[in-house]
């Protein structure tokens, strides 16, 4: 199977993003699978490693606008292509300044980008039977499809991921247009919104399936009053939502890989190595890890609600934060109150396998109600079997087992029904120190639930995705 893949976001970058690492493991989950998945991202030659191997492979002229673009490739990466055209990607930043206004032609460049990937993917002979976009930045390659590329691919399915519904980019209604979007379709059931296009709208519109980063997160969606009335939009096409569940790279997760101990020991192996890192002698107490990074929705409140109480527990609190954030300085000192209860973790500048190090040489990680759609850092406590206590709300929460006597044999997760409530969390804690004292085995079985019971590689996320493909007989 053969599939064109429209991302603003992917490759081979100095220091990947989010959306550019899940698209990057979407496209070898592909590969591995025996599908050709042709990913089309930007050339954006500030961000790219290696920048004097890429190869121009390519020139020709899209037929949007009539504008020339050129594609880019590494000669030892048969997965990533890449689009320039100086006017629109030799710039410095993606989408525009961090913190400041957006590019105000981020739908021309964007349009550009998807126009010249369904040109160059007819000129090269590819033979796309199915059309995936990323994003509001890979929206409008489904809209082309109906309009200028509508001869080429007008039959061809169009797939669109919605990584996270709060980045949208909107346009007046003077450059339809210029976006190639029909006119007919201006309007509260196609890409209007108040007034403007919105681009997440336009994928959505003109996609086959929508594709969500996870169950919960896409149940959220149709479920939660969205600001600005898009719940309504939602609701009008469930029938097109799909939640698929994203996955984690084990190889990068999973700290036990090369010494393949038990999981037990392998946890009291890390767990030594943790109290390095961290400067702090833990002994034989749990050790709760909360992870406030820009995802973690409203972990922080909820925790420093509790804080005092969580202190008074047989149990030792690690607090992993950025010191560029506004609630540094108050964790810091919450620590100095609590000396050999609680420390705090600078995540700023540290890489994944630090990042692992702790959450496998942590008991449980403290994930209140989570912004993450994919609920990400959830996957990879598991991966390094340490239990979330979380709500069943949360992205993946959906597909855990709560930890009950009568479940003790499946469970990997302690779950609440509202995450934002306190007073629950704390009370599912305690329920969980209690088994990890007094039910021991209990534990083990849970560790080893999360740590090998449970395992979502990307392989099965792209697996979903070819078979939501095959349903509709590709």
């Amino acid at each position: 199977m053969e599939i064109l893949v429209v991302s603003p976001e992917a490759g081979n970058w100095k220091t990947q993003s989010p959306l550019g690492t899940a698209v990057n493991r979407m496209t070898y989950a592909f590969a591995r699978a025996g599908a050709n998945a042709l990913t089309c991202s930007p050339f954006y030659k500030p961000l790219l490693k290696d920048l004097e191997s890429y190869q121009k492979v390519y020139s020709g002229t899209e037929r949007l606008h009539g504008k020339p673009y050129e594609v880019w490739k590494l000669p030892d990466d048969p997965y990533h292509t890449y689009i320039y055209n100086e006017e629109y990607f030799g710039r410095p930043f993606v989408y525009g300044p961090p913190g400041e206004i957006p590019y105000g032609d981020n739908h021309l460049r964007f349009a550009f980008l998807a126009s010249a990937a369904l040109d160059y993917a007819h000129n090269s002979g590819f033979n796309c039977q199915a059309i995936l976009g990323h994003e509001w930045g890979g929206a409008l390659a489904g809209a082309l499809t109906h309009s200028v590329y509508k001869e080429e691919f007008g039959k061809v399915p169009f797939f669109f991921t919605v990584h996270n519904i709060n980045y949208d980019f909107h346009v007046p209604s003077s450059e339809i247009e210029n976006m190639g979007l029909p006119r007919e379709d201006y309007n509260m059931d196609g890409y209007e919104f108040w007034g403007k296009v919105s681009l997440l709208k336009t994928g959505i519109c003109y996609a086959t399936k929508v594709l969500f980063p996870s169950p919960g997160y896409r149940d959220a969606m149709i479920n939660t009053n969205l600001p600005g009335g898009l719940s309504g939009f939602l609701i009008h096409n469930q029938e097109k939502l799909i939640g698929v569940q994203f996955g984690v790279s084990y190889q990068v997760w999973d700290f036990n890989s090369k010494d393949k101990l038990p999981i037990k020991a392998a946890k009291k192996k890390i767990r030594g190595k943790l109290e390095g890192i961290l400067g702090c002698e833990v002994g034989n107490r749990p050790i709760l890890y909360a992870h406030l990074d820009s995802e973690a929705g409203n972990t922080s409140e909820t925790l420093a609600t509790i804080l005092s109480d969580i202190a008074k527990q047989d149990i030792f609190i690690v607090v992993g934060i950025d010191p560029e954030d506004t609630e540094w300085n108050y964790y810091q000192d919450v620590s100095k109150q609590y000396p050999g209860i609680m420390t705090v973790y600078p995540l700023a500048s540290k890489s994944a396998s630090s990042l692992r190090d702790v959450l496998a040489g942590s008991d449980i990680l403290f994930a209140a109600n989570l912004k993450e759609p994919s609920t990400s850092i959830i996957l990879k406590a598991l991966a390094t079997g340490t239990l979330p206590l979380t709500g069943r709300s949360v992205g993946v929460a959906s597909m855990l087992d709560d930890y009950a006597p009568e479940t003790a044999g499946c469970a990997n997760a302690f779950l609440v029904d509202d995450a934002n409530a306190p007073h629950q969390m704390l009370r599912r804690l305690k329920d969980a120190l209690h088994v990890y004292y007094n039910e021991p085995a209990d534990w083990d079985k849970a560790v080893i639930n999360a740590y090998s019971g449970f395992h979502y590689e990307w392989d099965r996320t792209i697996g979903k995705y070819l078979l939501i493909l095959g349903e509709l007989g590709l």
